[in-house]
């Protein structure tokens, strides 16, 4: 299958390994789709194997929707393996603390699924704890409910029932039936937030973990923090400059000297790297409005003209000209003969 702008994010392939356990249970078989969405399922159980996170958001969403249920990935946490996601989940098992807990994941998240953005603050009143993909990441509620059930599951060996007391905001859109999420999360929850949020009260962050190893602890976080961040921007400016303009497509910044300011290098340097490449700043901002003008038609539901938006042309007629030139058709004409169910 084809690599795209999106495949440049990856996860911990042991965090899909209940979704193939749990799609058996309700009588799917997961093989043929997983395959259908560019993953090997036999990848799901090698610890420290790392996938793409877009195929894993794609490949949970269409489970969800066979099995013709929006909160598939909420269940298929049950049937998570505790420790599937190798030194992360053993860390996150036997932190001493709540807030030990919260600190490590706020150090980690993005290590073991690659985030956008992952921030934890604590004030007076609450800690919050903050996360969210790339914008090129386009179908990932199912992944998110996963991630957020697997983290109360870790949550309860510190508070028990008390984690009714924690809020959630979740940017997923609200499901039908909110019950689900309120019964295996918390009461607390809200949906259609910008980015997604834990919020918990300060007088929990002290209660300890009555089954923590602190020596295992310690083992797992010096493996965690010994895994090196992605680090694009240092080892192929080309990369970088191609992924940046992929998420900021709607920017009115996208030019070479910008680039070249956020990368560090002068302008002469990136032009040549990115000559050197066979590229350019202008061909890069076409390819990937392209690609993304392909996504946003056959997998959302998005209007014409916020697409454009989103692409970052000034006016509908410009970017029915660039669809013609890609496609050899008009948006409609695209969305119409090779639409997907979304």
């Amino acid at each position: 299958m084809k690599s795209t702008l999106a495949d440049q994010f990856e996860v911990a392939a042991g965090l899909a390994s209940g979704v193939s356990r749990y799609a058996a249970s309700i009588g799917i078989d997961a093989g043929p789709i997983a395959h259908a969405c560019g993953l090997d399922p036999e990848r799901f159980n090698i610890i420290g194997e790392r996938v793409s996170l877009d195929r894993v958001c794609r490949f949970m969403e269409a489970l969800a929707m066979i099995c013709g249920d929006d909160q598939f990935g909420l269940k298929s946490a049950a049937e998570f393996q505790k420790g599937a996601s190798g030194p992360f989940g053993y860390a996150m098992m036997n932190a001493a603390t709540v807030r030990d807990c919260l600190v490590f994941m706020g150090r980690n998240l993005s290590k073991i699924s690659e985030t956008s953005i992952c921030t934890l603050e604590f004030g007076p009143r609450a800690a919050h704890f903050e996360w969210t993909y790339s914008p090129l990441i386009l179908h990932r509620a199912q992944f998110v409910d996963l991630g957020v059930a697997q983290t109360f599951n870790h949550l309860r060996a510190f508070l028990g029932d008390e984690v009714s007391r924690i809020r959630v905001e979740l940017e997923r859109k609200k499901p039908i039936n909110t019950n689900l999420h309120k019964q295996l999360l918390t009461p607390l929850i809200s949906f259609g937030a910008q980015v997604n949020t834990l919020i918990l009260p300060a007088e929990i962050l002290g209660r300890s973990n009555p089954a923590a190893d602190p020596r295992l602890f310690t083992m797992m976080s010096q493996q965690m923090e010994a895994m090196p961040q992605r680090n694009t921007d240092a080892q192929d400016p080309v990369a970088a400059v191609r992924l940046h303009v992929a998420e900021n497509l709607s920017s009115t910044t996208l030019t070479l000297a910008r680039e070249a300011e956020r990368l560090g290098m002068s302008s002469r340097t990136l032009q040549r790297r990115l000559t050197e490449a066979g590229t350019s700043m202008q061909a890069i901002v076409d390819d990937c409005r392209k690609e993304m003008a392909g996504r946003l038609l056959l997998e959302t539901n998005l209007t014409l003209s916020s697409i454009g938006y989103k692409l970052g042309f000034s006016a509908p007629a410009a970017f029915t000209r660039s669809a013609i030139r890609w496609f050899g058709k008009t948006p409609s004409e695209v969305r119409k003969h090779h639409r997907k169910p979304v």
